[in-house]
């Protein structure tokens, strides 16, 4: 009898063990993590290009700055394939005329009508004067009669005399008005005449400067060197059809490869965490086994609008250590920058972790049961947080959550 009831109370318990299956709940050793020390770090990651940090730029022609040119961009025609090995002198690219010659075109005639009135402000200036010159000579023959009327008035009355001297007196500030007339008119046409020649001296030297400009529409390289597209308005690589000016003078570059750094934009929400100084891991696509090392030497003080997205980030600059490979400028980096550094911590993966803010926590078993147990974490990074409370080494936590994991047990710190 007591036989028949053992066999049945271990039925009983092995169906219970089938039905609760607690070895299910916790799962196999691939579905968990083991609790590991060792360094942590907490970084930012962020996407960037290789740019080099000494690099010869080809520019628009240097006479397309002056304000007298009046040409704020002109389209290019062609350009050489970027990444084409150049010579010093070779032709890179080609800028559309069309403006320039509409514009030299306006200039010579604008010039033409400033020629003639500089030869009518001329001739008008002789015309003028030589009238004032004839009314100084018709006043001087006054004065000279009037005194040969006072001479010959001395044989007269007191009066007569009086009348021939006030006339003689008028003639004289008739002369002397007449003399200061024509130093006036003198004055004002050698001023218009001046006037209109210094308009003909500065259309004459935006002539010269628009051909300046139209000789110089073939740009050519600087230097030997390979051929890197600049950026166009909107943020693009420039190519035939982007126009380029004063304003967005750069074409190409010639980079030194030997001074390559990683550019990146970082977001307002993360710029409080870099500093000048900081590591960066740098991974790039072409080199999927290399992890290459960078510094940041330089960040923006004022933020901007990240090229191709609809908020503002600060511009980071990374020099790359030491490298053997054969960067290019271009290539996409995707940068993790260093922002702190443990070491002897602990540290599981994020995906084990579960929870909010107020109450975090792992699975784990205790015993034959799987509870949860509650953790605190310090500082994360892309794979890992920080286990600053809660766990120790070599732990075993569960990394998907199990069926029944609403009504497990919460074992509080």
């Amino acid at each position: 009898m007591n036989r028949k009831r053992a066999f049945i109370l271990a039925g009983i318990i092995l169906i219970g063990l089938l039905v609760w299956r607690p070895w299910n709940s916790f799962g196999n050793a691939e579905e968990t993590f083991t609790v590991q020390s060792g360094t942590m770090e907490s970084s930012v990651l962020v996407t960037g290009e290789l740019n080099a940090e000494k690099a010869v730029d080809i520019q628009v022609p240097a006479v397309s700055f002056n304000d007298e040119v009046d040409i704020w961009a002109m389209k290019i025609m062609s350009i050489v394939e970027e990444g084409k090995i150049v010579k010093k002198g070779e032709e890179v690219a080609k800028l559309e005329p069309t403006e320039v010659e509409e514009n030299l075109a306006k200039v010579n005639e604008d010039l033409n009508q400033m020629y003639t009135l500089v030869e009518d402000a001329k001739i008008d200036s002789s015309l003028a004067l030589a009238t004032q010159r004839e009314t100084i000579q018709k006043e001087k023959d006054r004065v000279l009669d009037t005194e040969i009327k006072v001479q010959q008035s001395s044989f007269e009355s007191k009066a007569v005399q009086r009348q021939t001297q006030i006339q003689l007196e008028k003639a004289r500030r008739s002369l002397l008005k007449a003399e200061r007339d024509l130093i006036t008119k003198t004055q004002r046409h050698k001023t218009k005449i001046a006037r209109n020649q210094n308009r003909v001296k500065r259309y004459e030297h935006k002539k010269a400067l628009l051909e300046q400009l139209r000789r110089e529409l073939s740009i050519k390289s600087p230097a030997d060197g390979m051929i890197i597209y600049g950026n166009a308005y909107n943020g693009s690589k420039v190519k035939v059809g982007s126009r380029v000016g004063r304003w967005m003078p750069l074409i190409a570059t010639l980079p030194d490869l030997s001074t390559l750094i990683s550019e990146m934009y970082v977001k307002e929400i993360d710029i409080a965490k870099i500093e000048v100084g900081q590591k960066v891991n740098i991974k790039i696509d072409a080199f999927p086994k290399e992890t290459f090392k960078g510094t940041i030497f330089s960040i923006a003080n004022i933020g901007q609008e990240i090229p191709g997205e609809f908020q503002k980030g600060f511009k980071v600059k990374v020099r790359l250590d030491k490298y053997k490979e054969a960067l290019l400028p271009n290539m996409t980096t995707s940068n993790s920058i260093v922002t702190n550094s443990i070491d002897n911590t602990l540290f599981i993966e994020k995906a084990a972790i579960r929870g909010t803010d107020s109450l975090r926590y792992v699975i784990m078993k205790d015993g034959l049961s799987v509870v949860k147990k509650e953790i605190k974490v310090g500082i994360e990074n892309e794979e890992f947080f920080e286990i600053t409370k809660g766990l120790n080494e070599n732990d075993k936590v569960l990394m998907a959550a199990p069926e029944n994991e609403a009504v497990l047990e919460v074992v509080r710190l």
